[in-house]
Formats: structure tokens, sequence, C-alpha cells
């Protein structure tokens, strides 16, 4: 941490540490935090004002320990001078201004500002000795963005410092570090001095495209240069503009370096960078980066993500030297409170808080309700405590989301007046859904859901709403963990899991803890962890970061026998129900041995030359592309399927285009009549030849209809009511909520992933068939439909208000307003700006989505 004026040294630190040696010291601040707490959530606590002498001495203590450089010490001090502003701050108004010092030593400028508002003071009232230390302390800490000045804490002005100074860098800090405005700035800036043409921001979901596409948005418009944003992937025969800012997974990424063989960046950042080591997507991520450095060697590579463990090693991946800033300092902080139930009275449970890696009771608490399973604890332990505030409780699924939602909205009051917000956001989301979906009611009641398969607009939606205080409740999945920005002053956790039933690692477990406590409208969060000593696993004992291994090297070194089993034998069956961990590995070793960089990668990875395991790999994929007719472009077009199988496929199109011709297996575009027989044909031969589905399986039926409904932009509620009624006409008996979040699930790990794939590689192995035989001058009659699928649209209007950063619904929405079917992502930006968007016939929620994404200014 960097520290600017000079209060911090020698004397200051050696000062700190006698402080932090005494135990009297923790005994009092202990009882500070008891007091507190207890004042906050016992009815019965006593309320008597702590001991003037303690509180004297915690606040020197305090003025000390601010000025360190020791980030357990500075937090000592941030919990001392908040927790006795909120104590006693009106009646002794000279403790919020001993607040204000301590946060201007620590370089604390949100918390600072959000004190001077709650308490209605300024640092002009500080001595003047300490008034002009703060003043330089926030000048030093200064930072000019364009037009603005903006005052950075220690690490944010640390990280603009390294941001200057190095082309390669790994960040690692808390989520309310404000990490992703520093990383937007430095963007901004390489933008307006000309350094970069295209950044990319690559993120691991669709749900932080449409969150970081909506902040760029923003200074892009601000900017008097012409810069585009680009979110979806551009059909190789669309022009890319001269600068842009792409903001992209990894998979839109792929398919935009496929189309368009002059792409290259200036600058890419790398969000959520712990992703690549997950499995076979962070192969792909890992594959796109490298495949944008080989196009610009010079490029400036960062990575950025929470709780990493020396986050800069990951450029050695990459031929890369590490540099690293990390920070583990969050500018609000958390207070850990147990809630243990009592067996022997159901309603009530006892209330304690960790201060020294121990536990300090704090009292009892009553329920209304008997706290006895999992669903009862986390619905009324949060009614009981989160009332007055705002509540994040954490979910092992959508379906058990929906149960803890409506357990929360389940009172008994009668709701005679709502807000108009909410009645608009009900009115929406049965619009956008399905008029029975359940979250339409729930939010009548002050209460919502939150999960990866909602449609964007809905989760945006739900998201501003609880943003604005409208929703008090939020239930939520392992969302939270992927870097969606929704902090509130309470998250609930029972037995949180990650992934298939495991227990949630110490490293996410932090990382969820980071979302209590919002910047700027409080001090501090507070997770409330139920029957904690029941859990089956005890996650606060763990390091709170995590060593970053790539999955590439995962599955090369530390798998690497399994590896070479996987790729000399070309007949295996792929797990129905998980993805193939190792396909894409073998994939992109194939590819490297086409492109003669074999060598480069197995050596970056740590593997001896003389390694008799690397000499084996060697020959294993040396002999895995003998003969085969697949081409090392064909690879780079799908590389998430293995040569293997793409064989497998070309053998099975080359004899259809000879028995029955170029028609017969060239996919029909959506509006085609013979659509749907086409996509029938396709989505069997993929089956059978990629996924190697038994050839009794008919859910090719099934989905080459979900494919063309979905691809034609038909509205959600239609592709519901039809789910509903084939499984009616199949003699089921379904249940509507539970349609709902298998067509949610269908159309995003199904259309939007698994098919999107299946196509990208039909197409890609059909192009090459096409040229074996002569008819390369039929590979422009290809339909994009892996394009198609991930966006759910087919018109070239659409699809271009959907490239501006739109949802999908309101793209829907705009595109029967024009004249034109047929614009540009410029031309659909321009008549955007033409128009008086509040005029036209559009649901609120779109109104307001392009006014979050400033297209209309």
């Amino acid at each position: 941490m960097n520290f600017k004026p000079g209060l911090a040294g020698p004397m200051i630190e050696n000062l700190s540490e006698r402080i932090w040696s005494h135990d009297a010291f923790h005994t009092e601040l202990a009882e500070l935090q008891e007091r507190t707490l207890r004042n906050r959530y016992i009815a019965e606590a006593d309320h008597d004002i702590i001991s003037e002498d303690v509180l004297t001495r915690l606040l020197q203590c305090a003025a000390t320990l601010s000025a360190s450089k020791s980030a357990p010490y500075r937090e000592a001090a941030y919990r001392i001078v908040t927790a006795a502003s909120e104590l006693v701050g009106k009646e002794l108004q000279g403790v919020p201004y001993v607040m204000l010092l301590a946060l201007s030593r620590m370089g604390n400028f949100p918390a600072l500002n959000y004190a001077k508002l709650r308490y209605e003071i300024t640092e002009e009232s500080l001595p003047i000795r300490e008034l002009g230390e703060s003043t330089l302390r926030r000048e030093g800490n200064s930072v000019r963005f364009g037009d603005t000045i903006s005052v950075l804490t220690d690490f944010q002005f640390g990280l603009w410092d390294k941001l200057n100074s190095f082309d390669t860098l790994g960040i690692s800090a808390p989520t309310s570090a404000g990490k992703s405005y520093v990383l937007q700035a430095y963007a901004r800036s390489q933008l307006a001095k000309g350094v970069a043409k295209n950044i990319v921001f690559l993120v691991p979901t669709r749900a932080l495209i449409n969150q970081v596409s909506e902040e760029v948005s923003v200074w892009i418009k601000q900017s008097l240069d012409e810069i585009e944003l680009i979110t979806t992937p551009v059909p190789k025969d669309a022009n890319l503009p001269d600068r842009a800012v792409f903001v992209v997974t990894q998979e839109r990424l792929q398919l935009l370096q496929s189309s368009h063989e002059s792409l290259s960046f200036e600058l890419m950042l790398v969000d959520e960078a712990q992703s690549i080591a997950d499995g076979p997507r962070g192969v792909l991520l890992s594959s796109v980066i490298e495949h944008a450095l080989d196009r610009n060697p010079k490029m400036q590579l960062l990575f950025a993500g929470p709780n990493l463990h020396e986050p800069g090693k990951l450029s050695q991946l990459f031929g890369r030297a590490p540099n690293s800033i990390s920070t583990d300092e969050a500018a609000v902080v958390q207070n850990i409170i147990f809630v243990d139930c009592d067996k022997e009275r159901p309603n009530a449970a006892d209330l304690s808080f960790r201060i020294d890696d121990k536990r300090k009771p704090l009292g009892k608490i009553f329920c209304d309700q008997p706290l006895v399973d999992h669903r009862s604890k986390l619905v009324n332990v949060a009614l009981r405590m989160g009332a007055g505030g705002q509540n994040l409780i954490y979910a092992l699924g959508p379906a058990e989301c929906e149960k803890i939602a409506f357990g929360l909205a389940d009172t008994e009051e009668d709701m005679v007046y709502h807000d108009q917000y909410l009645m608009d956001l009900s009115t929406f989301i049965k619009e956008a859904v399905h008029p029975k979906y359940q979250l339409a009611s729930n939010v009548l009641n002050n209460v919502g859901y939150h999960y990866g398969r909602l449609p964007s607009l809905v989760r945006k939606s739900i998201e501003e709403a609880f943003a604005l205080g409208h929703l008090k409740y939020l239930v939520t999945t392992s969302t939270l963990l992927h870097g969606v920005n929704m902090p509130a002053q309470n998250l609930f956790l029972h037995q949180p899991q990650k992934g298939q039933g495991d227990p949630i690692p110490p490293q996410d477990f932090w990382n969820l803890a980071g979302r209590a406590g919002r910047l700027g409208k409080e001090f501090s969060g507070n997770i409330f962890l139920i029957d904690y000593a029941g859990w089956e696993n005890d996650p606060m004992a763990g390091p709170k970061d995590r060593e970053i291994v790539p999955a590439i090297e995962q599955h090369v070194v530390q798998k690497i026998d399994q590896l070479i089993s996987y790729i000399d034998n070309p007949d295996i069956i792929p797990d129905r129900n998980k993805s193939d961990e190792l396909e894409n590995t073998f994939v992109k070793l194939v590819r490297d041995h086409f492109d003669g960089s074999l060598n480069r990668t197995l050596d970056r990875l740590g593997l001896d030359k003389s390694d008799p395991k690397r000499l084996a790999l060697e020959d294993s994929i040396e002999r895995s592309v003998d003969g085969i007719s697949i081409t090392r472009d064909v690879l780079s077009m799908s590389p998430t399927v293995s040569s293997h199988r793409q064989q497998s496929l070309y053998e099975w199109i080359d004899r259809s285009l000879k028995k029955k011709g170029p028609a017969y297996v060239i996919p029909k575009h959506p509006r085609d009549k013979g659509a749907y027989h086409s996509y029938l044909a396709c989505i069997k031969r993929c089956h059978g030849a990629v996924l190697k589905y038994p050839k009794s399986d008919k859910s090719h039926s099934y989905y080459a209809q979900m494919c063309k409904r979905w691809m034609m932009g038909e509205p959600l509620p239609m592709m519901i009511d039809a789910s509903f009624n084939f499984k009616l006409s199949q003699g089921a008996n379904p249940n509507i909520a539970n349609v709902i979040r298998t067509t949610l699930s269908e159309i995003e790990n199904d259309l939007r992933f698994k098919y999107v794939r299946l196509f990208s590689c039909y197409n890609a192995v059909l192009e090459q068939v096409l040229r074996d035989n002569g008819m390369a001058d039929l590979l422009p009659s290809i339909p994009s439909i892996p394009m198609y699928l991930e966006l759910g649209a087919c018109s070239s209007t659409m699809i271009s208000f959907m490239g501006l950063g739109l949802s999908r619904y309101t793209a829907g929405k705009l595109q029967s307003l024009p004249r034109r079917s047929d614009m540009s992502q410029a031309e659909a930006r321009n008549w955007i700006r033409r128009q008086d968007i509040s005029a036209l016939d559009l649901p609120t929620a779109s109104v307001r989505e392009i006014s979050r994404m400033a297209l209309n200014r």
C-alpha cells in the first residue's frame, strides 16, 4: 500500500505495535463492538453508554492505528471510529470528527464522504493542523480522469500508478475495493490518448456483459471520438469499426476472432480472472488470450479478481513477466455474526460475533416461527434480523431461490397500497417471462430473487430495484460469486454450497462475505452464519486467497496420464450430464501442433523437454491427426470439439452431401420454411457424431423446434407455453413453475451453450467438406446459426440493437418500429438518437435500459 503524507514511519509503526500487543486494547475493542451490536440486535439490551475512559483510549488508539501501513491495525481503527460514532456520535459530537481524521489517514475517502453526509460535518471544523493533514492526504490521492478529478483510496492510487508502468499486471482486491472503477478509467484514458484503438473486457458471464457494458456505454457516450461498443459476435461479412470497446465472454471472443482475422487489441482486461482455472471454459479463456497475443504481441494484458494469491503469475502462461498488486483491505468491513438455533426452544436462537478468531456472546433472539429446517431458518432469521435493512439470502439453486422468496413474501398483511415502481416491475416481469411467474407477485411484497437463467433485462431490473431500495430481500444463487455487483447491508448463509453439492470453499466464502456492506451507504456489513457448527466444512479456517492454477496446466501437468489416454481413445462416449473435462485441452494442443507452437506451450507449462511423459504426449497428439481431414482452420473455428469427433462429423456430412446434395447439408436460415426439418437433420448428425447419443435418442425433434423459435426472436412467454403444451401432448402433467424454470434452463444451458457449440462445429466442418468437394462457392450461403442461437435473434436490425448492449427483450420491442430491417449497429444507434424514446410504445423497463446505456443522449 502507498501512503502519501509523512505520518506513517517507524515511530507510528512502533507505537501501533505497542498498542496491538496490549491485551487490554483487544478487550476494550471487543467491548465496544459488543455494545454496538447488542444495541442494534438484542431487544432487551441495556443501552448504557460505554465508559468515557474506555472510549477515549480507544479513539486515541484509532488515531494512531489509522496512520499505520498494517491492514489489521487500520481495520481495527476503522472499527473503533465507526462503532463509536454509531453508538455515541449524536451525544458526543467530537467522535465523528475523530472518525473523519482516521478515515482520511487511511485514505478511505468513500467512507469519509459517507460520514460527512451522515453526520452533517466537514473537515473544515477540524483543528488547523489536522485540517492541513487531511487536505494534503486528499490532494495526494487525487487523479484527473478526463475533465474530472477523482480522489482515490490508497489501493486505487497504487493501482493507477502500476497500470501506467507495466505491460502485464495481476490485480487482487475485495469486491468493494474499487478496482473496476480504476480499470475502466485507465481504459478510457488509453483510448483518449490514442494509445489503444481496440480494447476488450473479457468477463465470464452474460450478466457481467450487461453490467460492464452499461458502465462503459456511459463514458463512451461522453467521448468526443467515435467509439463503438461491441457486446455480441459480428458476422464475418460485416465490417468492424475502426475504434471499439468489446465487452464479451470467451465464447463470444472466440467467435469474433474466428470471423475476423484482422481483429487485434491494444489492451485486454480479464475480469474475474480466477475463471481461467474453471475446466473447459478456463482452457478456452487461455486460448483466446493467447490468440490475441499472437495477433498483437505488444498488447497490454491485465488480470483482475478477488482473493487471488500472486495474480501476476497468470501472465507466465503467456510468456510474460509476473507483476502483481494486491490488497485484502476493503472500504467496508464485515461483522461475522453467528446464529445458533436453540434446540430446546424452536423459536429462539443465540447470537454471538467473531473477534480475534473467537466468539463473543451477544444474547438471545426470538422469531415468530420455529427454526426447524434449512428453509425456515433462512426465511425467519432474515425476517427477524434484516427488518429495516436490505438483505441478501444465499440459496442453493433456482428452485430453492423461489421457495425461500415465497416464504419471505408470504405475509398476512393486507397489501392495500403498492409502490408504483414495483407494480410496474411486476407487470413487466409477467410480459417478459410469463403471466404466472412467481417473481411477479414476490416483488409486490418487496422480495425478489436472482439467478443466472433469468432473462438479462429481468435480472437487471431486479438488481436496479434492489439498488434503489424498492426490494428489501433478494434471494440469490452463486451468481454473487461471479462479480455481479449487488452489495447489501446483510447476508444470510446456512450450509452454503457451490457446484454439485460441494461445501463452499474458503475463498468463495470470503468472496461472498464481501457482498455485505454497501459502499457509501453504511460503514459495515453483516454476515449471519446460521448454525455454523453444523456446516459440513469450516470455510473461515481456510485461506482467504486462492492459488490460481490455469485449467490447461491442471490437465497437461497434473493429469497428463489421463490426457494421453483420452487422446489415444477416439471412441470415448462423453458424459451427457456434464462437460467433457479434457476435450478443449486436446483441441488446443492439436492446433498448437499444426501451428508449430506445441513446444512453446509445453515449455510454458513447465514440462521438461526430456520428460518421458511429455514425449508420450507429443506422440499421442501426432498420432491423433494422422490421416484426418480436419484442418487447423477448422479446429480454430470450433475449439471445443475434439478432432476425433470433428472427423466423425466430417465423414457423416461428406456422405450426406454425396448422397443428397448441398441443399440437404447446408442449414436453412431460421426464416426459411424448411428450417425445422433442416435443424432436425443437423442436430441429429451432431448428436450422433459429436455427443455420441444412441440412435434411439429422439431429443433432436424437441430441440430443433426450440432452436427455431429462439432464433426467430419469439417472446419467452410463447416459448414457455409451447413447452408446457408439448409436455401435455406427451401425456405429462406439467407444473407451470417447473416448466418456466426448465425452459429458462434449456435456453441458457442448451440453446445458448450446447447448441451454439454444436452448430459452430457443424458449420466449420461443413465449410471444409464443401471445399474438399469443389463447392467453395456455396460457403456464403451458410447462415450464422451459432450467432443467432447465442443472441436469440436472426434479424439484422434486432442483432444490431443487441450489439449496442441492449437485452433481447428490448431489441425485440425495438425491431418492429424502424422501417428498415437491415440496419448496421451504427445505424441502429443513430436511429435511437433520433427518437423521443419516452414517446414510443415501449415498456418502462426498456426505456430505463436505453437511458442506462446512454444511447438516447
